[in-house]
C-alpha cells in the first residue's frame, strides 16, 4: 500500500501534472512543485534515518537474564593476578619504596590500551596503606582543574565532605596546606600535556617525608617533564608477551588458561599476533568470542580473523583499534548499540554511576517494559551487564553489596563512540577544544564547557530538535522523564509546579548544607519512581501521594512527625529507603509508628537509617519488625541499638549482602549467628561492651563471601580459625581501650586471612598499621 508520506507525494505530483496539462497559473504550479520536492526530500531523509530510529525502538521479544561473566568480573576484582603485571608492579613498588626521604615521581608511559592505568592502580593499592593521605585522579585530554583539585581534596580524610571549590588557586592552597607535614601518595592518571603537569605540580610539597607521585601518560616528553624537576624515573610499559597474551585470552573465553580446544590454538595465535600484546585489544576480541553460545565454533573464529583482513598490518599506530571496536559494535543488537552510543554524553575519564545511567536509558526511551514479567529497570540492568561482558564498558567500582556501582569508558573506545555518534547524528558534543556534529540538525547536545564564551558555537547550530536548558520553561516539558539539578537554582526550580510533569520518573535535587530548604511533596508529580535528595534539601509534607516511588533518599524523621511517618506505609513499591532521624526523649509513639510503616514495605531491597539517636532509650525496636522483607540485601542501621545480635530477626534475611549493626553486647554464639548470612559481602559490627568470653572467634569456613569487615569494641578481641573469611580483602579494627593493643593473643590467626589486602586499625586513640 505504501506509507502515507509516499501517497501524499504521489498525489501532489499527479496534481502537478494535471495542472501542467491545463496550463494553470505558473505561480501555483511552482508552489505545488516545490511542495512535492520538499515531500520527496523528507521521505528520503526519513528512510535514511530509519535505521537510527530502529536503534531506539527495536527490542528483543524476550530479553534473557544477563549476569556479569565470572572471568570478566575476576579481572576487575582480582586485577593483581592479571597476566604480565606481577613483574612491572614489583619493580615499581621497589623503586617507590627505596627509603629515600625526598619527593619522588615514577612516570609510566605507553600508548593507549596497553594497561598503564591498571598497572598504576595495582602499585597504588600495594603501598597506599603506608601514607597519611592518598588520592587517585584522572586528568584526561581536556582537564577541568577545579574538579580535579576538588577530587584530590575529597579523597583526603579531613576534606572528605568538601562539596565545592571556587577556583584552582584555592584548591592548590588547601592541598599544599594539608600536605605540609604529611607523607602522601598521589596518582595522576592520563596526563596529556606538559601544561597540565605544571598546574598539578603546584600542589606538591617536598617535605622530606618520603612522599611519592605516580603519573601515567601516552607521550614520552610529558613523562620526562614529570621527572625533570623532581627525583624521578620514567617507566616504559611494554606489551604483553606471547605467553601472557595467550593466558589472558584463554581466561576470558574459556574461564581457564589451559582449556582452549586443540583445533583453535593455531587461529588464536593469529588473532593474538594482530592484537600486538595490548590487553584492551585482547579483552575486546576475547569478549566478542565469549559472548557467543558456540564460543568453540571454528566458523566464528574464522569470521573474527577474516574481519581483520590485512588492514591491521597496514594501519599506523593504533588506528587499527577502530577495526577491533567495529568488530564488537557490529556484533551488538540494535538496542545495545543505542545504549552504547549514549555513553558519548559523558566526558573522558568520567566515573559513570550505574543507577543514574540506567535511569537515563529508560528516560530516553531506549528501554521499555511490556515484556511479561520483565521490567524496564531489569532490562536496563541486563544491558549494562552485556556491555561489561563484551568489554565495551569497564567496571570502575563495586558497591557494598558486591554489585557494580560505577563504570568507565576507555578513552580509546570513547573516541570511537563519538565518531559513530557523529556518523549517526546521535549525539553532538561540545567541549572547550572542539565539537562533534553530524550532518543533520542536533538531536542530543552534550556540553562539557567551563566558560560561557566557549558556547559561541551554539549560535550557528540549528537546535530546534534539541531540548535546551531553560529554567523558566522546565514546567512545560510535559515529556520530561529525568531531571537532575544542583545548586541554588534548585529553589527556583521547585517553585515551577513540577507536579505538572506527569512523565517525570527520576528527580535528583542537591544543594549544599548551607542552602537548606524544604520540598513539599504536593509540588511533585505522583508518578515519580526515584526521588533522591541531598545536602540541605528536606522533604516536608504528605508523602503518601507518591505511591509509585521505588527509591526515596532521604526522608527526615523528626520529633512529633507521626503523620508523615504513618504515610510512609503507603509507599508499598519502595525498594530503596534512606531515613535520617533525630528523635528525642518521649518519641516512643514515633518509633512505634515507624516500625508499623516498615512492616508494610515488603519489597524493600535496601534500608539505611542514620542520624543521632538516643541509643539506650529504644533498644531492639527493629528486632520487632515482622515479617522483615525477604528480598532485603542492604541493612545499615548503626543508629538503632540492639541489645545483642538479633538471631530470629536475621534468620529471615537470607539475602543480606551488606549489614551494618550496633549491639550492646555479643553473646557467645553472636559471630556464628552472623556467619549464617552466607551471602554477606560487607559487614560492620560495633560492640558497646567487650564480650564476656574475652574473644570473638571467627570459625573455619565462616563468612565465605565477605570482602570487607569493620569491627569496633573496647578491646581487640578477634581470633580467626584457619579457613575463616577466605575472600576477605579489607579489615578495619577500632579498639578504644588504652594499653591493650599490643597484648598477647590479639588478632590470633590473622595469618590465615590469605586474601587480605588492607588492614587498618585504631587502638588507644592512635592509628596502627
Amino acid at each position: 500500500m505504501g506509507s502515507p508520506l509516499t501517497k501524499l507525494a504521489a498525489l501532489v505530483e499527479k496534481d502537478f501534472k494535471l495542472a501542467s496539462g491545463a496550463k494553470k497559473d505558473l505561480k501555483t504550479l511552482g508552489a505545488r512543485y516545490e511542495t512535492a520536492k520538499l515531500i520527496k526530500d523528507l521521505k528520503a531523509r526519513v528512510e535514511q534515518l530509519g535505521n537510527r530510529n530502529n536503534l531506539i525502538i527495536q527490542l528483543p521479544e524476550r530479553p534473557r537474564a544477563v549476569r556479569i561473566d565470572p572471568p570478566i568480573q575476576a579481572l576487575y576484582t582480582d586485577a593483581a593476578n592479571l597476566q604480565g603485571i606481577d613483574g612491572p608492579r614489583q619493580e615499581l613498588v621497589e623503586r617507590l619504596q627505596d627509603g629515600a626521604p625526598q619527593l619522588k615521581v615514577v612516570s609510566i608511559v605507553g600508548f593507549g590500551g596497553i594497561g598503564k592505568t591498571t598497572l598504576a592502580n595495582q602499585v597504588y593499592k600495594a603501598i597506599q596503606g603506608q601514607y597519611d593521605h592518598t588520592a587517585f585522579v584522572s586528568i584526561s585530554r581536556f582537564p577541568n582543574f577545579t574538579r580535579i583539585l576538588l577530587d584530590i581534596l575529597q579523597q583526603f580524610r579531613p576534606y572528605k565532605y568538601v562539596s565545592s571549590l571556587d577556583d584552582e588557586n584555592k584548591g592548590i592552597s588547601l592541598i599544599r596546606e594539608l600536605l605540609q607535614d604529611k607523607r602522601y601518595l598521589i596518582v595522576i592518571d592520563d596526563i596529556w600535556t606538559v601544561e597540565a603537569w605544571n598546574i598539578i605540580k603546584c600542589c606538591l610539597i617536598d617535605n622530606n617525608r618520603g612522599s611519592r607521585i605516580i603519573t601515567t601518560t601516552r607521550t614520552e616528553d610529558t613523562a620526562k617533564e614529570c621527572c625533570s624537576t623532581l627525583y624521578g624515573y620514567v617507566y616504559k610499559i611494554q606489551p604483553l608477551n606471547d605467553a601472557d597474551s595467550t593466558r589472558l585470552l584463554y581466561r576470558r573465553i574459556f574461564h581457564a588458561e589451559d582449556a582452549c580446544p586443540e583445533q583453535l590454538k593455531c587461529i588464536s595465535s593469529e588473532i593474538l599476533k594482530k592484537c600486538g600484546g595490548l590487553p584492551l585489544a585482547i579483552l575486546t576480541v576475547g569478549s566478542i568470542l565469549a559472548s557467543h553460545q558456540e564460543a568453540c565454533s571454528m566458523e566464528i573464529w574464522d569470521k573474527i580473523i577474516n574481519s581483520f583482513g590485512f588492514q591491521l598490518e597496514r594501519s599506523p599506530a593504533l588506528e587499527w583499534m577502530r577495526h577491533v571496536f567495529d568488530l564488537g559494535y557490529n556484533d551488538l543488537s540494535l538496542n545495545l548499540k543505542t545504549c552504547m552510543l549514549y555513553l558519548g554524553v559523558y566526558p573522558e575519564d568520567c566515573k559513570i554511576l550505574k543507577n543514574s545511567l540506567l535511569r537515563r536509558w529508560i528516560a530516553e526511551g531506549f528501554i521499555t517494559g511490556g515484556h511479561g514479567d520483565f521490567q524496564a529497570e531489569e532490562i536496563a540492568e541486563f544491558n549494562i551487564h552485556e556491555l561489561i561482558n563484551r568489554n565495551m564498558v569497564q567496571i570502575d567500582d563495586f558497591d557494598d553489596c558486591g554489585e557494580v556501582f560505577s563504570v568507565r569508558v576507555h578513552d580509546l573506545l570513547l573516541e570511537y563512540i563519538l565518531l559513530k555518534s557523529t556518523e549517526q547524528n546521535f549525539i553532538t558534543t561540545i567541549n572547550d577544544k572542539q565539537s562533534t556534529k553530524g550532518s543533520f540538525e542536533v538531536r542530543r547536545l552534550s556540553l562539557h564547557v567551563r566558560n560561557s564564551e566557549n558556547c559561541d558555537v551554539l549560535a550557528s547550530m540549528a537546535l530546534t530538535q534539541a531540548r535546551r536548558y531553560d529554567m523558566p520553561s522546565v514546567s512545560s516539558l510535559f515529556q520530561l522523564r529525568y531531571l537532575r539539578t544542583r545548586g541554588i537554582s534548585c529553589k527556583k526550580l521547585m517553585r515551577t509546579q513540577l507536579r505538572n510533569l506527569e512523565q517525570l520518573r527520576t528527580l535528583e535535587v542537591a544543594v549544599s548544607e548551607l542552602e537548606y530548604f524544604r520540598l513539599d511533596p504536593e509540588m511533585l508529580p505522583s508518578t515519580l519512581w526515584h526521588l533522591d535528595l541531598k545536602g540541605g534539601v528536606k522533604l516536608d509534607g504528605r508523602i503518601g501521594r507518591l505511591r509509585d516511588l521505588r527509591t526515596l533518599c532521604s526522608l527526615e524523621i523528626v520529633h512529633g512527625n507521626v503523620g508523615g511517618v504513618k504515610e510512609l506505609a503507603e509507599l508499598t513499591n519502595l525498594r530503596e529507603l534512606k531515613l535520617y532521624q533525630c528523635l528525642r526523649g518521649g518519641d516512643d509513639e514515633t518509633c512505634d509508628v515507624l516500625l508499623s510503616s516498615l512492616c508494610k514495605l515488603c519489597d524493600l531491597r535496601s534500608l539505611i537509617i542514620s542520624g543521632p539517636f538516643e541509643l539506650n532509650r529504644y533498644p531492639d525496636f527493629l528486632a520487632r519488625w515482622s515479617p522483615p522483607p525477604r528480598y532485603l540485601r542492604r541493612l545499615h542501621v548503626m543508629a538503632c541499638l540492639f541489645s545483642t545480635v538479633p538471631a530470629d530477626f536475621l534468620a529471615e534475611l537470607g539475602n543480606l549482602s551488606s549489614l551494618e549493626i550496633n549491639v550492646l553486647s555479643l553473646q557467645s554464639d553472636g559471630a556464628d549467628v552472623l556467619a549464617r548470612l552466607t551471602l554477606l559481602v560487607h559487614l560492620t559490627l560495633h560492640i558497646e561492651t567487650a564480650p564476656r568470653e574475652g574473644v570473638v572467634v571467627i570459625r573455619r569456613a565462616a563468612f565465605p563471601n565477605l570482602r570487607e569487615f569493620s569491627f569496633r569494641c573496647e578491646a581487640p578481641c578477634l581470633a580467626f580459625e584457619a579457613g575463616a573469611m577466605p575472600r576477605l580483602r579489607v579489615l578495619h579494627i577500632e579498639c578504644y581501650e588504652q594499653g591493650t593493643w599490643l597484648s598477647d593473643g590479639v588478632l590470633d590467626g590473622i595469618e590465615h586471612l590469605g586474601s587480605l589486602d588492607e588492614l587498618k586499625s585504631i587502638g588507644g586513640g592512635k592509628g596502627k598499621a
